[in-house]
């Protein structure tokens, strides 16, 4: 699975677990203007579904997701506004 962290992200501290496993912890976690990017991890995973969880501080953010791996291998997480946590899924890599 490819891990897209997008938009919003401005010295941050963020966590990630896929199925209560940690597959991302960073802090000073800062999109890029230029690419709309701060961090692309590829995570490796041998099961078919996947339940992602994101964690960012400051702002004490948080959110969960259902994937279907099989089907969309490229997941991107943003954060919108002052609270909001998305996720985007996708079939092909992200721009």
């Amino acid at each position: 699975m490819r891990l897209l962290l997008g938009e919003g992200f401005r010295d941050h501290t963020v966590v990630i677990t896929m199925n209560d496993c940690g597959v991302y912890a960073r802090t000073g976690v800062t999109t890029d203007p230029m690419t709309a990017r701060a961090a692309a991890i590829a995570v490796p995973c041998t099961e078919a579904r996947a339940r992602m969880a994101v964690s960012v501080t400051p702002g004490d953010l948080w959110g969960t997701f259902d994937v279907d791996i099989s089907q969309h291998p490229h997941v991107a997480i943003s954060l919108v506004g002052d609270g909001t946590v998305a996720f985007e899924t996708s079939t092909v890599p992200f721009r």
